[in-house]
């Protein structure tokens, strides 16, 4: 049986990059664009990526320590000082809404994507190396080092029609997740719901009683937000469920929207 096309290494790279600049844009509130430079860095960081499906092989962000101290930053609301720890976590944090974004493209149509270990880098990475210089604003226009390895699939065929997106209903028989992480899977993570918010004076406070009324600021009728970890993640109306209250989600927030999310 013949193989089918796998996507070339040079479009993967420019998704990734792409996909980068729209999480950058989705941090800082601006506009953002990678374009392919002829500029270097040093590299400090990287994440790596690992592809399944119609092709195999890996991907690889680097990025420079001035930069990534500047994403870690962003995340973390604008704090000057970071240790390699919380510098690792928002690179992690980042890159893993890199690789869910870049998945929706339909460059990725017949790939599995899993986003890998981020770490000090220790040797160079496999594949093409290729840079972008990330334009987005004055304190943050990174340039990154992409380098893409991508292999054929022994089991990759052919179809006569474009390849469909993946479903995201697993096939009978396929794990419903990479096996790396059921390590993680049991962990309870708690899970709120905000009905809405208000400020008040402390003299207000103070004055707190049985029948006081606070006024959320939210019409009855307007979605409640969805927080696991105190992280805004979806949106839902609040109903009965065996004579408790429940949420029926009605939207779930996109990747960008997520990104957003870790500089409250």
């Amino acid at each position: 049986m013949a193989t089918g096309l796998i996507p070339h290494p040079r479009a993967l790279s420019d998704g990734l990059a792409s996909q980068l600049a729209t999480m950058l844009s989705a941090l800082c509130g601006a506009p953002a664009a990678a374009s392919a430079t002829a500029e270097s860095t040093e590299v400090a960081w990287v994440s790596r990526m690992r592809l399944e499906g119609t092709a195999t092989g890996e991907m690889t962000v680097g990025i420079g320590r001035a930069d990534a101290a500047r994403i870690a930053a962003v995340v973390a609301g604008g704090a000057a000082e970071h240790s390699d720890e919380t510098q690792g976590r928002a690179l992690r944090e980042l890159f893993g809404q890199v690789v869910s974004g870049l998945a929706e493209q339909s460059i990725a149509s017949g790939l599995r994507l899993t986003a890998g270990e981020t770490h000090r880098i220790s040797e160079t990475p496999r594949g093409e190396r290729i840079n972008y210089h990330v334009q987005c604003t004055t304190d943050l226009s990174p340039v990154v080092a992409v380098w893409a390895l991508v292999e054929r699939a022994a089991d990759a065929v052919t179809s006569a029609a474009p390849a469909s997106r993946p479903s995201s209903t697993p096939a009978a028989g396929a794990p419903a997740h990479p096996a790396n992480l059921d390590v993680i899977l049991d962990i309870d993570l708690p899970l709120s719901v905000r009905f809405g918010e208000a400020d008040m004076s402390l003299d207000e406070l103070t004055k707190l009683g049985p029948g006081s009324m606070i006024d959320l600021g939210r019409s009855p009728d307007d979605p409640v937000d969805v927080l696991v970890n105190g992280r805004l993640v979806a949106r839902g109306e609040v109903v009965v469920v065996a004579g408790n209250y429940g949420v029926r989600v009605l939207e779930v927030m996109s990747a960008p929207d997520r990104v957003r999310s870790l500089r409250a």
